[in-house]
């Protein structure tokens, strides 16, 4: 109990938790805005049958069920590190090279994990778009044409890189561990 009231009298780490709480809280709002040109209406019922896409809603909290800005969430960023991480044990010199030169060579493999990221995001939300539209009986686009698919693929992938950056400012200025907290946030609000 001492304890509790230690970190509760700390004022920097008053603020990093409510920075936190804060930016989980701008999360959950982004999670309830459903991308312009979509009629989520269909989407849940085709969720909720224990389909591929289910589990992607589950960590999402919601996300993909009301086809939201933020349905794509961080699952890119950890693709694109975990591609990166392996290519870079040996297997591209040029990758191993980075990881070797310290601080610098980390800065430069995180720019090719953000850029991956944009090239994942937008296949992961082609593939989505595509997904629910051959299996869900109902129609969910608005416009069924390339270009309100190209805008959708945009919304979604802005959506994805604004969650990364929501997790990099819990990582720097709240309590640690950005992109875990995001998930968890998601799992969390999934559960009742």
């Amino acid at each position: 109990m001492k304890k509790i009231a230690a970190i509760l009298k700390n004022k920097e780490i008053m603020n990093r938790i409510l920075f936190t709480v804060l930016i989980l809280f701008i999360f959950r709002i982004g999670a309830q805005i459903t991308v312009p040109g979509v009629d989520p209406s269909g989407i849940e019922e085709y969720l909720n049958s224990g389909s591929a896409l289910s589990l992607m809603n589950l960590l999402g909290g919601g996300t993909l069920s009301t086809f939201s800005i933020f349905a794509l969430g961080v699952s890119p960023y950890i693709t694109a590190q975990i591609i990166v991480q392996l290519l870079s044990t040996d297997v591209l010199p040029a990758l191993s090279e980075l990881r070797r030169q310290g601080q610098y060579g980390r800065k430069k493999m995180e720019y090719a994990t953000r850029y991956l990221t944009l090239l994942l995001g937008a296949v992961q939300a082609y593939g989505i778009i595509q997904t629910i539209k051959n299996t869900s009986e109902t129609q969910f686009l608005l416009n069924d044409n390339w270009l309100s698919y190209v805008y959708i693929i945009i919304v979604l992938l802005a959506g994805s890189m604004l969650v990364m950056w929501l997790g990099d400012q819990i990582s720097v200025k709240g309590i640690g561990n950005g992109i875990s907290m995001i998930i968890f946030a998601g799992i969390v609000c999934s559960l009742p």
